[in-house]
């Protein structure tokens, strides 16, 4: 094989690869299940729970809804106190291991919503936006039920 036709051939290999690496959309992130808890008429707060898959090692970092919904939206995890109580506490970040499907869940990891402006109610979708550490942006609906789906 001469010179010009192996150059030929590696150039033909690297656009098919940069063609599928760039129109695959095999990196984004994979939301699945999610669902927001009903919220007792009393209550000013809420949880939204959903199942993350990400192809590449990434993080959750942030969730935000829209201030017609709740006035504050944090990534939270449910923990156990030093008096056996449970607690929460805000998180810097879910990790996102490639490949592994982490689940947030009621106990665990988990988007809560304070300052809610009206209880989640049966039926309704709250529209919810996930930041990962890698910069990108999902959006979910998130149905509210009493229980998971």
């Amino acid at each position: 094989m001469n010179t010009n036709t192996l150059k030929k051939a590696v150039l033909g290999v690297v656009a098919v690869v940069a063609l599928g690496a760039c129109g695959s959309g095999t990196n984004a992130i994979s939301v699945e299940s999610a669902w927001a808890r009903t919220s007792p008429m009393s209550s000013d707060a809420g949880a939204i729970y959903m199942t993350l898959t990400s192809p590449n090692d990434d993080a959750l970092v942030s969730a935000a809804v829209d201030m017609s919904v709740a006035m504050m939206t944090q990534v939270h995890e449910t923990t156990m106190n030093a008096d056996g109580t449970m607690g929460m506490q805000e998180v810097d970040e879910v990790a996102l291991p490639a490949g592994t499907a982490v689940a947030l869940e009621p106990g665990g990891f988990h988007i809560m919503l304070m300052g809610l402006k009206q209880p989640l109610a049966l039926g309704d979708t709250v529209k919810v936006v996930l930041t990962f550490k890698s910069g990108e942006e999902v959006t979910v609906e998130a149905e509210v039920r009493d229980e998971a789906p």
